[in-house]
């Protein structure tokens, strides 16, 4: 990026229960304030949105959607409100004219998804996620690198893992309900792995799942697996669980295994560390006749799952609506996501 004088995004920060902490780490006082700006809040619950407002310089503070919405200084929405039936706040959003800056999952209904994308398209307004992000996160553009440096050929599967230690109680949040939460782990923090697998095996076709509850308090399951076989014949697995403490902070793993050759990629931190520094990457092939090895470490600004301000605000200052590849990419997601919950109910 060229510019040095920046203009950032207005933003009415939608959902502070997730919002509030993100916002904290990620954009007060951080230098992603050069791209975006938090000029407004809103949530439910008054108590919370006033003392919120009042502790980040006395912002407005908003109980609703519609009030946040008739701010004229709010150029986009950070709606971090729960998945379900996320997409209609998306489209009221749009209706408003404001850009969305929003987090995964995006919805559990690929149909409300599409057209919310495709209205935000036609209105030529951003919708940006961190899972698929709208541009190719260092990582993965390192496997397609791979992928063609050295003919591997087509992915054959993929296995994708994290986990983290919650030690939750039930508390009546969404996070209790098999509908809005299907298959818990992997809906909360597995997605990545949904999105990153779609990215590079394609379009899911069908899916199964297995789950258990080992230590949770919630009624929905804390360790699952899905396998998802995609429309080319590739087959891809991902695991999460809320029940392993290691020490390590959302580890994640994913190995992909393609006609001529394996990548594995690996990111991890401490339980005590704020972010993720490095990722590294390690290639396994045949050159000449002999195995041939290539590794990589890359710096983990620009990682898979992470939140890209920089180009939220490049597309909302330039007007560059999302492209096709960017709806697909999402709405396949969320299909998955479709199809797990429907095998959840058959379990």
């Amino acid at each position: 990026m060229q510019q040095t004088n920046y203009n950032p995004v207005r933003l009415g920060l939608v959902g502070l229960n997730f919002g509030g902490g993100l916002a904290h780490r990620q954009i007060f006082g951080q230098a992603n304030e050069k791209f975006v700006k938090i000029v407004a809040v809103c949530d439910l619950d008054r108590a919370k949105a006033d003392k919120y407002a009042a502790e980040h310089g006395n912002l407005p503070a908003y109980y609703s959607l519609s009030d946040i919405l008739a701010d004229e200084q709010v150029e986009a929405i950070m709606l971090m409100i729960p998945p379900a039936g996320r997409s209609a706040a998306v489209q009221q959003c749009l209706a408003a004219n404001k850009h969305v800056l929003t987090t995964k999952p995006f919805d559990l209904d690929p149909v409300s998804a599409q057209a919310a994308l495709e209205e935000a398209a036609k209105r030529k307004l951003t919708v940006h996620l961190n899972s698929p992000a709208p541009h190719p996160s260092d990582d993965l553009q390192q496997i397609r690198l791979w992928q063609k440096k050295f003919d591997l050929g087509n992915p054959v599967s993929a296995y994708w893992e994290t986990y983290a230690e919650y030690h939750e109680q039930a508390d009546g949040s969404w996070f209790d309900s098999f509908e809005k939460c299907p298959a818990a782990p992997i809906f909360r923090i597995g997605i990545y792995g949904i999105n990153e697998l779609v990215e590079l095996l394609g379009e899911p076709e069908k899916v199964e799942l297995a789950t258990s509850r080992i230590s949770t308090g919630r009624p929905t399951p804390d360790n699952a697996q899905l396998t998802i076989k995609f429309t080319n014949g590739a087959i891809g697995t991902v695991y999460a669980a809320l029940c392993i403490g290691d020490g390590q902070l959302y580890p994640s793993a994913l190995t992909v295994h393609f006609e001529h050759g394996t990548i594995y990629k690996r990111q991890c931190r401490k339980l005590e560390e704020r972010d993720f520094q490095t990722l590294e990457l390690r290639l396994t092939t045949v050159r000449d006749g002999k195995f041939y090895e290539e590794q990589v470490t890359l710096p983990a600004a620009n990682r898979s799952g992470g939140y890209q301000y920089d180009k939220f605000y490049e597309a909302v200052r330039n007007n560059l609506p999302d492209t096709p590849g960017t709806i697909k990419a999402i709405v396949s997601g969320v299909k998955a996501l479709a199809m797990m919950a429907e095998k959840e109910k058959m379990q």
